[in-house]
C-alpha cells in the first residue's frame, strides 16, 4: 500500500530570530546611555571609542535609547504599540531636524543638541561630533520600518530595515579598508549600534518576505543562508586584497585577487548546482510518488482504474499495429458482502489485500493487475494464446482458493472467485472487451459462482 506524507519542518530559525529583538535593544540601549554618560561625566571614551575618531553625538545616542525602547514591547498591547509609535516618531522629527540642516545650511538640530557646550567644544578642536547624515538617514528608516510595522506593512518594514542595514555595514568596510569616505561622521559605536537596531528591525518581521525565505529549514532557505554569508565575507576579502594591490607595487597581489574572484565565482556556481540538483532530485521522487498515487490503488498497492484504461489502451494499440492478441480478465470476489458484514469492514480490507497479493504472483511480470471497483479486479494478459489464458485463470482460482486469512478462512471455509474472460485481436475497442467480460463475469456468477467462464464459450469452467 503506497503511502505519502508531507512533513512540515519547525521553523526554528524565524523562532530564535524573533528571540533576538529584546537583547538587541537593550543592548542598544546601554550603548546608548554609555554615550550621555560620556558627555555628562566628560569621558570622552565613552562616546569616542577611537581615538580622535568620529564621535557619537547626543542626538544620535538619544536615537539609539528611544528606538531600542520601541523595540522592547508587546505589540499585541494598544499602549505599548501607541508607545512605539510615539518613540519611532519622535526620532524621525530629530532625524529630521539634521536634513533640514543640510538642505537650508540651518542650525535646528544644534538648539536641541544636549550637552551642545561640549559638542561645540570638540568641534573647536578639530574633531568630528556631529550627526552625520549617514547616521541620520540609518536612524530615519529604523523608526520608520517601527511606524511601517505598527501599521501592519511588514513588507515595506522590511524593506526599509534593509535599506538601514545597509549604512552601517558601509561604515564598517570603511573601518575595515580605512577608507574614512565611507563612514563620514559616523563613529564605531553608532555603526554597531545601528547595525544592532537594524537587524533587530528586520528580524521582527522574519514571518514575511525574504526574511522568511532566508530563514526557512528547506533547501532553499539553506542556499539563501549560505549565498548571503559567502555573498558577503568573499566579496571583503576580495575587495581588501584589492586595495592592497593597489597600493602595493607588488603584482602577484593582484594575480591573488584576480585568482580569488575566478573560484570564488566557480564555487558560487557550484554550490547553486549541488543544491539545486538536490532540489531536483526532491523534485523528481515528489512527481514519482505523485504518479504513483494517481495510478495505483491505495489499499491493495495494485494499478488503479485509471492505469488500468491507460493500459489497455496502450495493449490495444500495440496488437492493432503488430498483430497477435490480449486477454482481458475480470475477477469479482464471491459473497464479499457477506464478509464485510460477517466479520466486518477491517477483515474485507485485509482479504482484499491478500486477494490483490495472490493475483500479482499468478501472472507474468508483463501482464497488468488492477483492482477497478471495490471487491472487482481486471488482469490484462499481454500476447497470450486461449490455452494460455485457461491455465492462468485456473491458476487463479486454485491459488485464492488456498488463500489463509485468519479469522475468516478457519472459520467460515475458502475464498473464491469468479472470472469472465475474453480476446481482443485489434478488432473491438477497450470497452466493448470490457463488455463482454463482464457479461461472461455475470455468467460465471449465474453458473453458481466459483467459475471461469470465456465470452466465446456458452459454458464455464
Amino acid at each position: 500500500m503506497l503511502q505519502t506524507a508531507i512533513e512540515e519542518k519547525t521553523w526554528i530559525l524565524v523562532k530564535y530570530a524573533h528571540a533576538l529583538v529584546r537583547p538587541l535593544s537593550i543592548v542598544c540601549i546601554l550603548f546608548g546611555f554609555t554615550a550621555i554618560a560620556g558627555y555628562f561625566g566628560s569621558v570622552e571614551a565613552f562616546y569616542r571609542p577611537i581615538t580622535n575618531g568620529p564621535a557619537t553625538n547626543p542626538l544620535t545616542a538619544i536615537c539609539m535609547i528611544f528606538i531600542g525602547f520601541g523595540l522592547r514591547g508587546d505589540y499585541n498591547k494598544p499602549r505599548v504599540l501607541l508607545l512605539q509609535r510615539a518613540l519611532a516618531l519622535m526620532v524621525i522629527i530629530i532625524t529630521s531636524t539634521r536634513f533640514f540642516d543640510v538642505l537650508f545650511n540651518a542650525d535646528v538640530s544644534e538648539s536641541i543638541t544636549p550637552f551642545q557646550r561640549q559638542v561645540a567644544l570638540d568641534l573647536q578642536m578639530g574633531k568630528s561630533n556631529n550627526m552625520g547624515i549617514n547616521s541620520a538617514i540609518m536612524f530615519f528608516c529604523i523608526a520608520l520600518s517601527l511606524q511601517l510595522y505598527g501599521f501592519k506593512r511588514f513588507i515595506a518594514s522590511q524593506f526599509v530595515a534593509f535599506i538601514a542595514l545597509a549604512i552601517p555595514t558601509i561604515s564598517f568596510t570603511g573601518y575595515a579598508y580605512g577608507i574614512d569616505q565611507f563612514y563620514g561622521q559616523m563613529s564605531m559605536l553608532t555603526a554597531s549600534t545601528g547595525f544592532a537596531l537594524a537587524v533587530a528591525a528586520l528580524v521582527m518581521t522574519a514571518n514575511f518576505g525574504a526574511v522568511k525565505a532566508i530563514l526557512s529549514p528547506y533547501v532553499g532557505g539553506k542556499i539563501a543562508r549560505l549565498q548571503t554569508i559567502a555573498g558577503y565575507a568573499i566579496p571583503t576579502l576580495l575587495g581588501y586584497l584589492l586595495i592592497k594591490s593597489l597600493n602595493s607595487n607588488d603584482g602577484n597581489l593582484f594575480g591573488v585577487f584576480v585568482v580569488t574572484i575566478c573560484w570564488f565565482i566557480i564555487l558560487m556556481v557550484s554550490m547553486s548546482a549541488i543544491f539545486q540538483e538536490k532540489i531536483d532530485h526532491e523534485r523528481r521522487i515528489g512527481e514519482f510518488l505523485l504518479t504513483q498515487a494517481a495510478m495505483n490503488d491505495q489499499l491493495t498497492g495494485l494499478a488503479n482504474r485509471r492505469k488500468f484504461l491507460e493500459f489497455g489502451q496502450e495493449e490495444l494499440c500495440r496488437v492493432q499495429r503488430n498483430g497477435g492478441l490480449f486477454w482481458l480478465l475480470i475477477l469479482d470476489v464471491d459473497y464479499f458482502k457477506k464478509i464485510n458484514d460477517t466479520a466486518g469492514h477491517d477483515m474485507g480490507d485485509r482479504i482484499l489485500v491478500k486477494f490483490g497479493e495472490t493475483l500479482r504472483n499468478s501472472v507474468r511480470t508483463v501482464d497488468l493487475v488492477s483492482r477497478i471497483g471495490g471487491e472487482e479486479f481486471a488482469i490484462v494478459l499481454v500476447d497470450t494464446s486461449r490455452r494460455g489464458a485457461e491455465r492462468v485463470a485456473d491458476n487463479i482460482r486454485s491459488n485464492i482458493a488456498n488463500i489463509y486469512v485468519e479469522g475468516w478462512t478457519d472459520i467460515h471455509g475458502p475464498i473464491t472467485v469468479s472470472i469472465g474472460c475474453t480476446a481482443n485481436d485489434g478488432s473491438q475497442t477497450l470497452e466493448e472487451s470490457l463488455k463482454a467480460a463482464d457479461q461472461a463475469l455475470y455468467q460465471a456468477k449465474q453458473s453458481g459462482r466459483d467459475r471461469v467462464c470465456f465470452a466465446d464459450d456458452s459454458e464455464c469452467q
